[in-house]
């Protein structure tokens, strides 16, 4: 059932839809405001509220925008997902080859394909260990509150809540010679998957930031532990939050 994105109160529907393209929004019957205003807004200005941290927005893609789904992950979400994690490998790469060279770095004489795969395995570790620990910080903290909490839509709201990491294709529209930047778009990124999490599981913003440290922290173990593993220290600088 659909939400309010103002108030969050379930909503018979969004909108009544009279003739082709015209359609009269829905009233919330609680705080007397449009159900859902993102009905009529196109992704522009859907995007600009996610980069202002809007709740409501997040409520319209979350509850209103994603078809329902007892388990797995939209296929959309999942593409963005895959998206995201090429953007990680990107960064890292970009990292490897602005601050170590062939003579100091054996790593780099390895032919490109194998060196791709190696920092794309990395990527994939971090992902699967950063979700789960969030989806088990998750049942610690809530499980008496709810009696079923939906943890592929956790997953979801953390890719979508993500969105920040395409702001790295700045890199090749315009050519940047450090990453110095890169540390905003980390925290973009943190406050967004907080804001999502506390307004998909209805909590505070302490207990979402403390359900995110629990998954960087089980990330940043998983990293230091792959470095131990494969006793690469080159992987000491394509390590980021």
């Amino acid at each position: 059932m659909p939400i309010c994105v103002e108030c969050g109160v379930p909503v018979a529907n969004l909108y009544t839809e009279y003739s082709k393209g015209i359609i009269k929004l829905t009233h919330c019957e609680k705080c007397n405001k449009f159900a859902d205003k993102y009905v009529e807004h196109d992704f522009v200005i859907i995007f600009i509220d996610m980069l202002l941290h809007k709740p409501q927005v997040y409520r319209h893609l979350l509850f209103n925008r994603l078809e329902y789904r007892d388990h797995g992950i939209d296929p959309n979400v999942l593409k963005l997902g895959i998206l995201l994690i090429l953007f990680d490998v990107y960064i890292k790469w970009f990292r490897l080859e602005k601050y170590y060279t062939v003579s100091n770095i054996p790593f780099i004489e390895q032919p490109l394909f194998l060196q791709y795969l190696y920092i794309l395995f990395l990527c994939v570790i971090e992902f699967i260990v950063f979700q789960f620990g969030v989806r088990l910080a998750v049942f610690f903290y809530i499980s008496d509150k709810y009696a079923i909490v939906k943890y592929n839509y956790i997953t979801m709201a953390l890719i979508i809540s993500s969105f920040g990491k395409i702001l790295i294709i700045s890199m090749v529209i315009w050519d940047y010679d450090q990453l110095e930047f890169s540390w905003l778009i980390n925290v973009v990124v943190l406050t967004s998957n907080i804001e999502a999490l506390a307004v998909f599981l209805d909590m505070d913003y302490y207990k979402s930031f403390g359900i995110m440290v629990v998954g960087l922290g089980l990330k940043i173990l998983a990293q230091m532990v792959f470095i131990e593993v494969t006793n690469s220290p080159l992987l000491m600088t394509l390590l980021s939050i």
